[in-house]
């Protein structure tokens, strides 16, 4: 069921035109993943705390702060990706066939190996396939959970406090992110990345 969900939420994010549609692909994406690492948060109530509080930042600030840019200025919700959706849904298809194939041996448990692969090429996906520059900030929160998803995978014992600071790292990052977008919204108001390379020196 969880590789369901995680499937279509890779879908959605990869297929999507609109900002808002990405924002529920990932925020589905988000509680899944943290669903999933949660266990290892479980035992002491330190490691629950500090879990509780990098889920709430990854689930619930970053995707708000996002979403308030997009209210404030709605031009940068037209995504505009790259390729047709045909191609994003082969693209789609085609990580999940690798990520089910794929076997890495330092990530034992099989069944959040082909997810936690998944996961990751959705997010390097994200960056190759879309032009605007939020749902290239939405690519780095996608990668950013898979790579947390692995490191539960690889070190089920890692001390909470590293993934509290990973994800203030990611949070500082999406918002400084939405700063630059900021200053290239008065430049061109879709964001795309095409239009905004005049702005190289």
């Amino acid at each position: 069921m969880i590789d369901v969900i995680l499937l279509l939420a890779g879908a959605v994010l990869l297929l999507s035109t609109r900002m808002t549609q990405m924002l529920i692909g990932y925020a589905v994406l988000a509680v899944t993943v943290s669903f999933l690492v949660a266990p290892a948060a479980l035992h002491s109530a330190l490691s629950l705390a500090l879990f509780a509080v990098s889920a709430l930042l990854k689930v619930v600030v970053a995707p708000l702060g996002i979403l308030a840019f997009v209210r404030a200025n709605p031009k940068a919700g037209d995504l505009r990706p790259s390729l047709a959706a045909p191609m994003r849904l082969l693209l789609v298809v085609a990580f999940a066939l690798v990520a089910r194939g794929a076997t890495i041996a330092s990530l034992g448990d099989a069944a959040l190996q082909s997810v936690t692969i998944y996961v990751v090429l959705c997010g390097v996906g994200i960056l190759i396939t879309h032009r605007n520059l939020l749902s290239h900030v939405i690519g780095l929160l996608v990668l950013g959970t898979g790579v947390t998803l692995a490191g539960a995978v690889l070190a089920p014992t890692l001390p909470e406090s590293v993934e509290l600071g990973s994800t203030f790292d990611a949070l500082v990052a999406t918002f400084i992110g939405l700063a630059l977008v900021r200053a290239f919204f008065a430049h061109n108001p879709v964001l795309d990345v095409d239009a905004l390379r005049s702005l190289r020196g």
